[in-house]
């Protein structure tokens, strides 16, 4: 396994906290047995990490702290095999991931507007996408929430059930 960058550990965190909420999700009440505030942990050191690596990349204190995080990141492999093996679609450019969408749904200017319930995101083909809805990261199929989406990496496609409604805060988040 090859030494990983602090910028690679805190990708990992970032993608480790969507899913740990996927799996206390799926875990029901008391979160299969993972402790439901070990995303919120996580995040938490993270940000310290990313605010000391923006001030100072060779901050030598990061690499044990940026280790300290990755052990608390449960779907490390996971995690890896999203962000070294994405999959490539021809036009997507590796290491630039696009900037995520985040937004409150609004009657006409929002990214998704009131009532919509599918987009095309042609900045986002060729990636992965997390989803989260009103702080709540979806699943792509209905776990009898009805709350969840669909997501074609090839041709850019997103379609979200329910559709989209004032007020919702969404985040589409390409990987």
């Amino acid at each position: 396994m090859a030494v990983l960058t602090i910028a690679e550990k805190i990708r990992i965190a970032k993608i480790n906290g969507y899913l740990i909420n996927i799996a206390i999700k799926k875990g029901g009440l008391n979160g299969g047995g993972i402790d439901v505030d070990l995303p919120l942990k996580i995040r938490n050191v993270r940000k310290s990490i990313e605010y000391r690596y923006a001030l100072d990349p060779s901050d030598t204190t990061l690499e044990g702290v940026s280790n300290y995080m990755l052990s608390m990141c449960i779907y490390v492999n996971e995690a890896r095999g999203i962000i070294f093996n994405p999959g490539t679609t021809p036009g997507t450019i590796a290491g630039t991931t696009p900037s995520p969408y985040q937004f409150i749904v609004d009657a006409g200017t929002s990214f998704i507007i009131d009532g919509q319930s599918s987009k095309t995101i042609t900045s986002f083909i060729g990636y992965n996408l997390i989803f989260v809805r009103n702080g709540s990261t979806q699943n792509t199929s209905d776990d009898g929430s009805g709350s969840y989406y669909s997501w074609s990496k090839t041709s850019g496609t997103f379609i979200m059930y329910p559709q989209a409604y004032t007020g919702d805060v969404l985040g589409l988040f390409p990987i």
